[in-house]
């Protein structure tokens, strides 16, 4: 399952203790064992963590899942009672999955099995008798699902357009409205194609703050605290290795990481994560430059203040060269182009005879693939409902619009709605799907004042 690109970046919010803690195993496939057990220090602080659940450890995609959950309570205003009430479908948008056939299965199966997990989180020390003491605190994130789905010919799935609706612990509830949060990243989610890769990124971004609130520059972890703290199974140093190595690709390619460094052998091995700053250059053109023969501290300089000159710059270079031009000094040249827009301006296209980033741009159209596919069954869904009778389109989606629109507008509104739904004024479908994406996005606000509008006239 790959990302749906959102409209807009706007900065993600998480409960910090949720990736801390290690409650969630990044690995995508895991047996439903009953019982886990997890013990780690990382950064200074030792963590101890005891589940249980009858689904199994929640893993993978559920850390996507939790995301999308977050942002939705946060959107709804973090409500005192600490429900949500939302549909499938928007939460799918929320933790930024493609609708695909498998969507609304994936949704349930690790909704439950997020809800069946308990926790007990454990801080001990040793009494002056010399005996360990212990305090645990039990808890849940969920403390009530409520849902409806279809049974198909494989496993049920959720009805995307119906009502769900998830009441968070108190724990985790206040923790949010307490402000104990960090950001993640949308662009980085949305360039790491696997879910153990955004899992790790939640994981290396909780422990990259410290207790006072300040990023570090570097995290260092000893490999077999950090399988803990991942939810390997595997306890080989090697197979550990291999289960990380290509998260650590991906948040390299997604400019998250500068460097990873593997310093000693076996379980004792230590990783050392250098975390790109938000005022560094993208590696990816570091590189490109580095291997034009360009200096270093040039490079750094080059891709730092003109981002969007230097791979233009590369290509006109390659193109100027393969037209038989001598040029003495290619590197002074390519710095050139790059640092005087005036002197050289780049044609829009040129023929792109040199591509180190080939993933990058193999990824990009898996994206564009990604969004065409599901923005095609978008709009035939929406087709099918539009060809309903009013009537049997407030059937179809008049249930999801009284849900998302019952706060912002008054019981005469609602009711001029639905009238003028059923008589074919408004179109239901529509609008259900465009409620549908602006609480998904964080734009109900002005779709709910438009609305209005429509309705006072």
């Amino acid at each position: 399952m790959y990302r749906k690109k959102p409209p807009q970046l706007l900065p993600l919010l998480t409960e910090r203790n949720l990736d801390r803690l290690g409650f969630f195993s990044i690995q995508t496939r895991l047996s439903a064992e009953p019982t886990w057990h997890s013990h780690f220090q990382v950064g200074g602080r030792t963590v101890e963590v005891h589940g249980e659940g009858t689904r199994g450890r929640p893993h993978g995609a559920d850390t996507d899942i939790m995301l999308g959950l977050e942002q939705l309570f946060v959107a709804q205003g973090s409500p005192e009672d600490n429900w949500i009430h939302t549909t499938p479908n928007a939460l799918r948008e929320a933790a930024m999955m493609t609708k695909n056939g498998r969507a609304f299965r994936r949704i349930r199966e690790g909704l439950l099995r997020i809800w069946a997990a308990g926790f007990i989180v454990r801080e001990g020390w040793v009494d002056p008798t010399g005996r360990p003491v212990r305090f645990n605190a039990a808890f849940r994130l969920f403390e009530e699902l409520r849902y409806w789905d279809m049974e198909t010919s494989d496993l049920p799935e959720l009805l995307p357009d119906a009502r769900l609706s998830v009441r968070l612990s108190n724990q985790l509830a206040s923790s949010i409205r307490a402000g104990f949060t960090h950001a993640l990243r949308r662009e980085v989610l949305t360039h790491l194609e696997q879910p153990h890769s955004r899992a790790l990124y939640r994981l290396a971004e909780a422990h990259r703050y410290a207790d006072d609130g300040t990023m570090l520059r570097t995290l260092s972890v000893p490999l077999m605290d950090w399988r803990e703290a991942c939810g390997i199974r595997e306890e080989r140093a090697s197979k550990v290795m291999r289960a990380l190595d290509t998260a650590h690709e991906e948040l390299a390619a997604a400019g998250y990481l500068t460097d990873i460094q593997v310093v000693g052998r076996g379980q004792n091995q230590r990783l050392d994560y250098v975390f790109r700053q938000e005022n560094e250059p993208d590696p990816a053109l570091v590189r490109l430059l580095r291997e034009y023969r360009i200096g270093g501290p040039r490079a750094v300089q080059l891709a730092t203040e003109f981002p969007q000159r230097v791979e233009a710059a590369v290509r006109y270079y390659d193109h100027v060269k393969a037209q038989g031009k001598i040029i003495r000094n290619p590197p002074g040249f390519i710095a050139d182009i790059i640092a005087d827009s005036e002197k050289y301006e780049l044609p829009s296209t040129l023929p792109d005879s040199h591509n180190p980033e080939k993933s990058r741009e193999a990824q990009k159209v898996r994206i564009l693939q990604s969004e065409n596919e599901a923005h095609e069954q978008y709009e035939t869904r929406l087709a099918e409902q539009l060809a309903l009778a009013p009537k049997d389109q407030w059937k179809e989606v008049g249930a999801t619009l009284l849900l998302l629109l019952k706060k912002p507008l008054s019981t005469d509104e609602l009711k001029l709605l639905q009238e003028r739904c059923r008589s074919g004024e408004m179109q239901a479908a529509r609008l259900a799907h465009e409620a549908t994406r602006a609480a998904a996005t964080f734009e109900m606000q002005d779709f709910v004042v438009k609305l209005k509008a429509q309705l006072k006239t």
